[in-house]
């Protein structure tokens, strides 16, 4: 029926090498050996023994608890490995060149709000609007916000995540962290910019894929950097059994509505650089327009929703995905009267920025729009 483990090793390796890639050129070999030597050694320490057949290797532990294929699509992927440094370990690299490092450290927690409040920078708009921003929770933090939020007497919550980059959420302890893909020759800058028609969403999902292979390919771990300053005892293995243990920024972010109706989720990729497209604008508005209570001719005595803006830290993007929001309920409001307008600082035209005088020349009501922005930041 079976063999030993120790006969294992060379019938596995046999017929990965002769038989299924036969044909192959040496440097597919040199790809896969890696892969094969390492799925076949991985599992020989605890195998009782492994049966071969047309599918893949059924592996039998020694305990008899445990019973897996080694499926031969991992082998063929062609993934590829490197290392941050020469005396760090080698490990799979998540879209064949990016390392998966720790979204955010203390550091960037200007307010120092993520034990209090459970993310980082979290803080409310000025004025009394129920807009506020925050940097990148994890879930136990998220669930924090929202029962904070939910203290402060607030029935409904719309939550945009701002962010254009993929971000990944691994299971650590009984919390999901978030971790970012980052270029070896930038560490602290996580991708953006990204290539025409690629969905943010899609890519999550397809680096979920990656990590979940390459733990199957190292005893249900992969490597992670949890300190990019100092490095100290990185990188880290985080255990991960299978793809429950990986969330993507929407199942974070969806998870209130199972518990909350009155709670929406809406991602709104933003630009980390330059101005958004007018298509992203137009995104925003239809998304706030699916919201009754924030229709103009909705009852105004009802408070209208929460708004809560979230990027990496919580300071760029969400700053002006903030003035936005603020925007939007400072017209549900009805604007302010003309009296209550706050009275600009008299001031020569030459001491305005440039920019701003062009503005209020060229745009209608430019005067009036500029003193309403002004009002809200």
């Amino acid at each position: 029926m079976g063999t030993t483990a120790s006969t294992a090793q060379q019938t596995v390796a046999t017929a990965t090498f002769e038989n299924i890639h036969g044909n192959g050129t040496m440097e597919d070999r040199h790809s896969l050996s890696i892969h094969s030597f390492q799925t076949v050694g991985l599992h020989n320490n605890k195998a009782k023994s492994i049966i071969t057949n047309k599918v893949a290797p059924v592996v039998i532990t020694y305990n008899c608890k445990e019973e897996f294929q080694i499926h031969d699509d991992l082998l063929k992927a062609g993934y590829t490995v490197g290392r941050i440094s020469e005396s760090a370990p080698e490990h799979y690299l998540v879209q064949g060149k990016y390392f998966m490092v720790r979204d955010v450290y203390s550091k960037l927690d200007v307010l120092n709000t993520t034990s209090s409040c459970g993310a980082p920078n979290f803080r409310q708009a000025r004025g009394g609007y129920s807009v506020f921003g925050m940097g990148q929770p994890s879930l136990n933090g998220f669930n924090q916000v929202l029962q904070k939020l939910q203290n402060d007497g607030h029935k409904e919550w719309i939550m945009l995540c701002v962010r254009e980059e993929p971000v990944l959420f691994l299971r650590v302890d009984n919390d999901f962290v978030p971790y970012t893909p980052r270029g070896k020759e930038n560490l602290h800058e996580n991708l953006h910019s990204l290539q025409r028609g690629v969905k943010v969403e899609n890519l999550e999902l397809a680096i979920r894929k990656e990590i979940h292979d390459f733990a199957q390919l190292r005893e249900h771990a992969y490597y992670v950097y949890n300190d990019i300053e100092h490095f100290k005892d990185e990188p880290h293995l985080v255990g991960i059994h299978c793809e429950e243990d990986i969330h993507v920024t929407e199942e974070v972010y969806r998870r209130p509505v199972f518990l909350l109706p009155s709670y929406r989720y809406h991602r709104l990729p933003l630009p980390m650089d330059g101005a958004p497209s007018e298509a992203q604008f137009d995104s925003f508005i239809s998304f706030l327009r699916e919201s009754p209570n924030l229709l103009l001719l909705q009852d105004p005595s009802r408070p209208p929703p929460a708004l809560l803006f979230s990027c990496q830290t919580g300071v760029g993007r969400t700053n002006f995905a903030m003035v936005l929001g603020t925007l939007v309920l400072y017209h549900r409001r009805g604007g302010l009267q003309k009296q209550d307008l706050p009275q600009p600082t008299k001031c020569l035209p030459r001491d305005r920025f440039r920019i701003i005088q062009n503005f209020i020349d060229r745009v209608p009501k430019g005067q009036q729009i500029v003193e309403e922005v002004i009002g809200t930041t």
